[in-house]
């Protein structure tokens, strides 16, 4: 599973909440990129009731920005999804909405991240 990095990363972008400047400057792009996308798959997981995630095609969206699935469970880059699991829960429906819009079964950003429970 390849995706246009720079078009994944400015989708990313305008795909949530910032984490209401929470975002550290010290982490690369790519990384702060996929704390975003783990910040969405831990709040899907927790709010929102007709969807969960695909694992392996989760992880294989953060390995193609370049980044480790296993740097995200320590130091920086937890803090920084933990800070955008709270970013999206401050609007649940929202939230639930543009994650199916975005990364659901045809998501416009990458299809299949998120598939109906």
């Amino acid at each position: 599973m390849r995706y246009c990095a720079l078009c994944l990363a400015a989708l990313l972008a305008a795909a949530g909440p910032s984490a209401y400047g929470q975002e550290s400057a010290d982490i690369p792009a790519k990384k702060r990129n996929a704390a975003k996308l783990a910040g969405l798959v831990g709040f899907v997981n927790v709010n929102c009731s007709m969807l969960k995630t695909d694992v392996e095609r989760f992880k294989g969206a953060v390995q193609s920005m370049g980044v480790d699935p296993a740097e995200i469970d320590r130091d920086a880059l937890m803090l920084q999804a933990r800070g955008y699991v709270a970013a999206y829960a401050k609007d649940v429906p929202a939230s639930c909405s543009k994650a199916q819009e975005l990364f659901g079964q045809r998501g416009r950003i990458i299809p299949g991240i998120f598939v109906p429970r």
